[in-house]
Order: structure tokens, then sequence, then C-alpha cells
């Protein structure tokens, strides 16, 4: 009996330091990310402490990682829906930056989601830290206790450009940032421009209708596109709504007579522009249901369903027509 429990007995601090060598107070430090340590030192105590099934007992703090302190329309909108739902199972979500994550080593916690937009972060996080994390769109890199929820961008531009095609258009145009087209990092950009660029081909279509948004400014980047033939307009980044209704406004072309708009867009942004945006929504609430389902499984110690793929919902506004 007592030879049973002791097998079944979740290890702790002490065991990883008898198995691995080192002092409690390393194991402890190593665990927590700290960069004290040094690189061998970590791995031999992760890799022990994930051999052995080392949880931390007791602990309820979610790190919830993202690109900047203030957060920004899209990525504070999710951190909001996310720490609701993380507060919904009794977690206590902290709000991290990625210029920050010395912080990390300062609390316990007992897993992370991260909100970041370009790969990357998931490989750090493999590394140096044993607990559990989920990527909202952004590659979980098949690595060991690490698991990624996304939105369907595949599915998303179809629904677009088959729209846009529907109605008749046949020269489209993109719109974003520098991180929009051909970015390997970016996830969802990556997938956005894959799917145009096949369903284009399909089609017999151009591909090549794209403009970045740099130091020239959204007017001159919107008018790049019109100065091309573009009939219809995708743009590829929520928050950027309404500086292109602004330019297009501007350039005196009006919308959706003159040019049809789709964005990627927000539940309190698309329809109360004027006209209403013809938008493609993330569903935030399924996100971050399923982001916070596999963190539970794995805190569990069940066996973790896997990546999840969470299609876009496609909103119809006043902004697409025919061409003109």
């Amino acid at each position: 009996m007592n030879e049973n429990k002791k097998q079944t007995a979740r290890p702790t601090l002490r065991r990883i330091a008898e198995e691995t060598g080192y002092a409690a107070s390393t194991v402890s430090r190593a665990l927590a990310g700290s960069s004290l340590i040094s690189g061998n030192t970590r791995r031999d105590i992760v890799d022990c402490a994930r051999r052995l099934g080392y949880r931390f007992e007791h602990c309820r703090q979610v790190a919830v990682i993202t690109p900047n302190p203030g957060g920004g329309a899209y990525f504070g909108s999710l951190a909001g829906c996310l720490g609701e739902e993380l507060e919904r199972h009794d977690f206590i979500p902290v709000t991290i930056s990625l210029k920050h994550l010395e912080l990390i080593e300062q609390f316990p916690f007992c897993g992370a989601v991260s909100l970041l937009s370009n790969d990357g972060f998931e490989t750090y996080w493999g590394e140096r830290h044993i607990v559990p994390l989920v990527c909202i769109n952004t590659s979980a890199r098949h690595l060991d206790g690490i698991f990624m929820v996304g939105s369907n961008d595949a599915q998303g531009m179809e629904l677009a450009v088959n729209h846009l095609l529907e109605l008749g258009h046949r020269r489209i145009g993109r719109i974003g940032g520098r991180h929009s087209f051909g970015d390997p990092k970016n996830w969802n950009s990556h997938a956005r421009d894959a799917a145009f660029e096949r369903l284009m081909k399909a089609h017999r279509l151009p591909a090549d209708l794209r403009a970045v948004v740099d130091g020239a400014g959204m007017i001159e980047s919107v008018k790049s596109l019109l100065d091309r033939g573009a009939t219809a307009i995708i743009n590829l980044n929520e928050g950027d709504e309404l500086p292109i209704y602004h330019a297009l406004s501007l350039l005196n072309r009006k919308i959706p007579d003159e040019v049809s708009l789709i964005s990627w867009s927000e539940d309190n942004v698309a329809p109360y522009l004027v006209p209403s945006l013809t938008s493609l929504r993330q569903d935030y609430g399924m996100l971050v249901q399923h982001a916070c389902r596999l963190l539970r499984q794995q805190l569990d110690g069940t066996a973790a369903d896997g990546d999840v793929l969470v299609d876009y919902r496609f909103a119809v506004g006043g902004s697409t027509a025919p061409p003109g």
C-alpha cells in the first residue's frame, strides 16, 4: 500500500533534485525560467521534470503573453475575452507583455496562453518551461506541452474571395502591414496568402494587386491599388477599417458604387460604419474556450485533444456590390 502510494505520488522539487543532482533551489529557479541558470542545467532539469510529470501544486495563475503592454484593438479584445474565460474556470490571468518576460520568473504559473502574432515564442517556452502553453494564432511547432488554437484563415479568405467573385469582381486587391505578405513567421498571414494565391490561380486572375501600408501612409497605399484598376479591396488587418474608409473618402471613391471593400474586423466596429462593412470576424469566444480546454486537459493530466482551427464568421454588409 505505502509502496503504491509512493509510486503514484506527484514528484516534488526534492525528487527532481535527487534525480538530477542539483540543489533544490537550482531546480526551483530553473523551473521558473530564471536567466541565472545556464542552458545545459535548465535542459537537464526541465527534461527530468517532464519525464516525471511534475506539475505546480495549488497554482492557479496563468500567464497571458501579449505583444506589448497596451495590447491594441485586436489583442486587447482577445485578451479581454481570454481573461473572462480563464476566470470562469477559477484561474487567475496575469497579463505580461513580450517586453517584460522576466516577470514570469517572479511568479509561479501553472500555464500560459500566448496571443503573439508571430511565431518564435513557442520555441523559447519549450526550452525554458515545463508548464503547458497554448498559442492562439501562432504555430505550436509540435513541441511537448504546447498546442495551438487558430482561426481558419484559409476558410476566411475563401469566403471573402468567393463573395467578390460571385459579385463579378475580377481585379481584387489586398492591403495590409509589413507582416501581411510572405512572412513565414506570421502563421495567419501565411495561410491567407496561400489561400488567396490558390484561388486567383484557379480562376486565372492576377494575384499581385497588393499594397503594404508603410511610411507612405494609408491614402497612398489605397490609391496605388485603385490606380492599378482594383475594383475590390480586401483589408487584412483588424484596426485599419476606419483609415481605409477615410482614405477612400478623401480619394472621392464611393463605397460600394466605385469600389467594394471587405475587411477583417470586429463585432464592435463593422456594423457601425457607413455603409456597414462586409467583414470577416474571428470567433473570439470559441478561440478562448478551446484554449482553456487544452490548458485544463494538460493540467488535469489527461491527453489533450490536439490543435484546433476555428472557422470565421462572415457578415455581408453594405460595402460590397457588383463592380460599377
